[in-house]
């Protein structure tokens, strides 16, 4: 702690006595005193600063050290700079590309392509009854119990379907019903074709008017005008009625009959279809990757059941550069594909340009579609959709 005398004069300090009080008053070195104590035992130091010195006034010098003027620290120049180039936010793989007459290096995205990734919906709205598919053996041919019907078990994810396959249906006990009677009316209609009890008597009205027209004539033949000539006009406009009715019921019978058995087996074949619509049949060969609904819920039209991706066939959508390649100078030619995998190793795949975009994007570049042939890793693959690649197209 500091103890400090302050001499405070009263003496005034105008007027002709103010210098001699001035010339009184001593030199501060003299006014002020400061015990040589411990300072670094009176002020407190935080930990992560260094102890503070507290130097006297004046302060003390060695005898052997003299005081050397400050001076200022040389110039120094500093070498100039590389200027850095400019990142663009913009900026892809596809900006660096360099010209080469014989390959173009590019990066994409993996997915898979429409045609074989299918998401199967309800057609109508009606209840999902089952979820089961046949069981096969392992040659493929379906498994069947005693007593003739199919082996069904569950659907679940990563199960292998084929084309055709069918995978569960909806509630049809509606249709059936409408099969039923579609199909008895093609039967009667059917009946009804093939029954010829008007046409037969037309026929036979046309050979009576024809035999009573001849027996006239013979008649007039053996006793002439034995039978009035009106009597035998009679006869041969009856012949004509009956000629004209027998063609009339043979058309009935072969065309509106005919209509009708077209009718009702177009019925039969919109029930039928109606019918397949209520079934969930695998469009294409893949895996399941996801299932939606459960059986035994109230599905509405459109409402997604099934997930089927297709992975033997992937696509990589690549950007070319436009300065120094064009859609023509790509488009169809061989790729070598690359991706890394978890283990380090770096696998390849061979696959092809299927389309170049013809349009020029901004920033000039282009779209390509490039098809990879994925190969199996047990019940995976390889190749997986959303992984980035890099790929070579040799030109």
């Amino acid at each position: 702690m500091y103890n400090t005398l302050i001499l405070i004069s009263l003496l005034p300090f105008s007027g002709p006595e103010a210098g001699e009080h001035l010339a009184a008053i001593p030199r501060p070195a003299a006014i002020s005193s400061i015990e040589r104590a411990d300072v670094a035992e009176q002020i407190p130091v935080l930990p992560s600063s260094p102890k503070r010195q507290i130097a006297s006034y004046p302060p003390e010098l060695p005898a052997t050290v003299s005081p050397t003027p400050l001076q200022l620290a040389q110039h120094q120049t500093l070498p100039p700079a590389t200027a850095a180039p400019a990142v663009s936010e913009t900026m892809t793989p596809f900006a660096q590309q360099q010209r080469d007459p014989n390959s173009v290096r590019v990066t994409g995205i993996l997915e898979v392509p429409k045609r074989n990734h299918v998401i199967l919906a309800a057609a109508y709205q009606s209840v999902l009854v089952s979820l089961k598919t046949e069981q096969r053996n392992a040659d493929g041919n379906i498994a069947t119990e005693s007593d003739g019907k199919p082996v069904l078990i569950p659907i679940i994810e990563g199960m292998q379907v084929f084309k055709d396959q069918v995978l569960g249906s909806f509630d049809d006990r509606e249709l059936q019903c409408n099969l039923e009677i579609s199909q008895c009316k093609l039967d009667v209609a059917v009946a009804e074709r093939e029954k010829k009890i008007e046409v037969e008597y037309a026929a036979w009205s046309y050979r009576v008017a024809e035999a009573e027209l001849q027996m006239l004539k013979e008649t007039n033949k053996l006793h002439e005008k034995a039978i009035a000539q009106i009597e035998v006009n009679k006869a041969l406009l009856a012949l004509q009625q009956a000629e004209a009715n027998l063609r009339l019921q043979k058309y009935t019978l072969e065309e509106i009959k005919a209509r009708e058995v077209t009718v009702s087996e177009r019925e039969v074949t919109k029930t039928k279809v109606l019918i397949e619509l209520r079934k969930l049949i695998a469009p294409i060969d893949g895996m399941i990757v996801r299932i939606d609904k459960a059986e035994g819920e109230w599905l509405r039209e459109g409402d997604p059941v099934l997930e089927i991706m297709q992975l033997n066939t992937l696509r990589a959508r690549c950007k070319v550069s436009a300065k120094y390649y064009t859609p023509d100078m790509v488009d169809g030619k061989n790729v070598t594909v690359s991706m890394p995998m978890v283990n380090g190793r770096t696998e390849e795949f061979p696959g092809k340009v299927v389309f170049a975009h013809p349009k020029v994007e901004a920033g000039d570049w282009f779209e390509v579609f490039i098809e990879v042939e994925n190969r199996p890793s047990g019940r995976s693959w390889l190749l997986q959709p959303g992984r980035d690649v890099a790929a070579v197209i040799h030109l």
